[in-house]
């Protein structure tokens, strides 16, 4: 055969091999991504349910957190070391110097020391995100399969980079952030091509396939419905945004301080500075649990629970240092998820500033609860990472939020030009540099430093001056403004649908309300609770489909009328029945011997956690003694939350919180409205 006709077939068929060796690196990091997940959240249980496993020890509960934070982190730090020093850190960097052709990857080191000790250091509750070790394992995994098929140089790059996308799509359920990562982080050293861009593109969308598959899809951090904002309200969004470019440069200014302060320390005392900070680590999980991991519970509660403006401040202070301190560790661990929380609070910071200087509150009816959480949240990592593009697909994907995305472009190209503007640089090119022992990329001068700490400062002193103004504006629940503001956009004639509510405690004695009739409000009939009864009488009902209450803690409801007791069954139900609650859409649907019946209302609960598995619920909640009245609801993107108690009244629900026990309290329990036609499960 004609050499030249030879070299066409090879080049034709090469660009099948490259997609062929992608799909395998797609599969491969989006198990190894889920398994790592999976691992983590298992471990973010056993941190949740660490004082019921200790509180009843000889020794104090924090002092053996104390010396196992000690332990673990020392075990981490040996395996780096020892085995495979460039697996410290998020990992990014490595493969930008990989593409580079400066440094070779060594995948089979890479892979068992970056998963192993990433899963020591991320578990343990270093505010480090699990996307750094999966993108250096997917790259490790685009390697290896490159090297399999025996691939050229080219092309092995090209699988490196699929790789590392896949590693960040599996992580954050983001394929379009992953792909856009690749081509504009990797971009001086990704070599664009047709076959090198596709090769992205199917490895990212295979390791979200498989991962959803394992773990569930949907938005990792989803939100309320959140209105978009009026045009004359873009420039917040604006001053939104030099706030956080300055945030930006202040954090990489301090990330690099804590990298060398660290590596100074190390030099001279070995493994001591780990241990001590381990020893930290093991107090903050005993004491202030909040303060730990990587951020999405913390977003969330943020989100679902706002916090007061005095301790979103100290928050955001606290969350600063712990992230700077545990990426300084040098222990395999990504800042990604550490940098969204941080953007969340600022966001938080600057809700609470707008809604408290508004004396007409006129923001506050325009602006969307969490809408500047969003904004910021993308907005920090695209000031600190200068990757603007990513960082606006990111919080997008993330949170599901796809309408608020002017806003959202906005803030972060506001932040990324006064990031620019006080001479930031992008923070892994200053972590490379750093590593490879050469002097930084221009930095900003001190005279620049100051400005961005000033306007740090400025935002950090602002909220309590607000707050003392005008202390009689609280930072109103998100969720549940949300969903007043749905109510009101309801069609006429549209009724409450009709839902099974399960009780928690079978054990408990039947009730039924009362029998006075309460005048409705609704412009349709409102609707009203029938007697309990036994589980086979619920299945003869013919309930419409369920709908899941998802408030946080909010305004106090009406009061409701008091039910009377009934007298109790002679043989009670196993732990296995439940009775059930239901609540028809109209009177007219209703039995008729309730027809009478007064308008139900919501009930509350305590909320501890929410867990990825359902098994973990019971987990859970066997450790921290609430098994017997544990429940929880239908799974919301793939979390169930582990819930305790039916109040009738937030006031109830409030003692309750105020009388738990301090092992309890220190997991930051909060308090879940749920409307009548939740559907409750005891845990399994």
């Amino acid at each position: 055969m004609d050499p030249s006709v030879n070299g066409r077939m090879r080049s034709i068929g090469a660009p099948w091999r490259l997609y062929i060796a992608a799909a395998a690196t797609g599969l491969l990091a989006g198990l190894v991504g889920a398994g790592f997940h999976a691992m983590l959240d298992q471990a973010g249980s056993l941190r949740s349910g660490v004082h019921g496993l200790l509180d009843g020890a000889v020794v104090p509960g924090w002092l053996v957190l104390m010396g196992l934070g000690a332990l673990v982190l020392v075990s981490a730090a040996w395996l780096v070391r020892r085995f495979a020093p460039e697996t410290a850190g998020s990992g990014v960097q490595e493969v930008e110097a990989i593409l580079a052709g400066d440094r070779q990857l060594h995948w089979r080191r890479v892979l068992p020391v970056k998963f192993v000790a990433g899963l020591l250091a991320v578990g343990s509750g270093l505010v480090l995100g699990r996307e750094g070790p999966t993108v250096h394992m997917g790259a490790a995994l685009g390697q290896m399969s490159a090297e399999g098929l025996r691939l050229d140089q080219r092309q092995q790059r090209a699988l490196v980079a699929a790789g590392a996308g896949a590693g960040l799509a599996a992580a954050f359920n983001a394929p379009l952030a992953a792909i856009v990562f690749v081509t504009e982080e990797l971009r001086e050293h990704f070599e664009y091509g047709f076959a090198t861009v596709q090769s992205v593109i199917l490895a990212s969308c295979i390791a979200v396939a498989v991962s959803g598959w394992l773990l569930g899809q949907g938005p990792v951090l989803p939100l309320p419905p959140i209105e978009i904002p009026p045009v004359w309200a873009l420039p917040l969004f604006v001053v939104l945004g030099v706030a956080i470019g300055a945030l930006g440069v202040v954090f990489n200014a301090m990330l690099l301080g804590s990298v060398r302060t660290f590596k100074g320390l190390r030099g001279r005392y070995g493994y001591l500075p780990v241990a001590l900070a381990g020893m930290a680590l093991g107090a903050l999980v005993w004491f202030f649990p909040q303060m730990v991991g990587g951020g999405e519970s913390l977003v969330e509660a943020l989100i679902h629970h706002p916090m007061a403006l005095l301790a979103l401040v100290l928050l955001l202070a606290l969350r600063l240092l712990t992230t700077v301190g545990s990426y300084g560790l040098g222990l395999p661990g990504g800042i990604f998820a550490p940098l969204l929380a941080l953007g969340t609070v600022v966001g938080a910071v600057v809700d609470a500033l707008v809604r408290g200087l508004d004396p007409g509150a006129v923001l506050g009816s325009a602006l969307g609860p969490g809408l500047f959480a969003v904004a910021a949240m993308g907005a920090l990592f695209a000031a600190t990472v200068r990757a603007p593009l990513t960082g606006i697909i990111l919080a997008i994907e993330l949170t599901g939020a796809g309408d608020l995305i002017l806003p959202v472009i906005v803030t972060c190209l506001t932040a990324t030009f006064a990031a620019e503007t006080l001479g930031g640089r992008p923070v892994y090119s200053l972590l490379l540099a750093e590593s490879d022992g050469m002097p930084p990329p221009r930095r900003p001068s001190r005279r620049q430093l100051a400005v961005a700490a000033t306007l740090v400062a400025a935002l950090l002193i602002a909220a309590p001056l607000a707050h003392l103004s005008h202390p009689e504006r609280s930072f109103q629940p998100m969720i549940a403004e949300a969903d007043s503001r749905a109510a009101d956009v309801q069609p006429p004639g549209r009724g409450p649908e009709a839902a099974i509510a399960e009780t928690t405690r079978p054990s408990a004695p039947a009730e039924v309300p009362g029998s006075e009739s309460t005048p409705s409000v609704a412009p349709t009939p409102a609707p009203v609770e029938a007697p309990i009864e036994s589980p086979r009488a619920a299945l003869e009902e013919t309930p419409t489909t369920v709908v899941l209450g998802d408030r946080a803690d909010s305004e106090a409801s009406p009061p409701r009328p008091q039910p009377e007791p009934q007298p109790e069954p002679q043989q009670g139900p196993s732990s296995l029945e439940r009775a059930a609650i239901v609540v028809p859409s109209t009177a007219e649907s209703a039995p008729t011997e309730t027809s009478a019946a007064s308008p139900a209302g919501p009930r509350y609960a305590i909320q501890l956690a929410s867990f990825r598995r359902l098994a973990t619920v019971a987990t859970a909640a066997r450790r921290d003694g609430v098994l017997e009245q544990a429940s929880t609801l239908d799974p919301v993107r793939g979390w169930y939350p582990l819930l305790f108690g039916d109040y009738e009244t937030r006031a109830e629900a409030q003692a309750a919180l105020k009388g738990l026990p301090e092992r309890l309290k220190r997991q930051g329990p909060i308090i879940r409205e749920l409307d009548p036609g939740t559907r409750r499960q005891l845990a399994p």
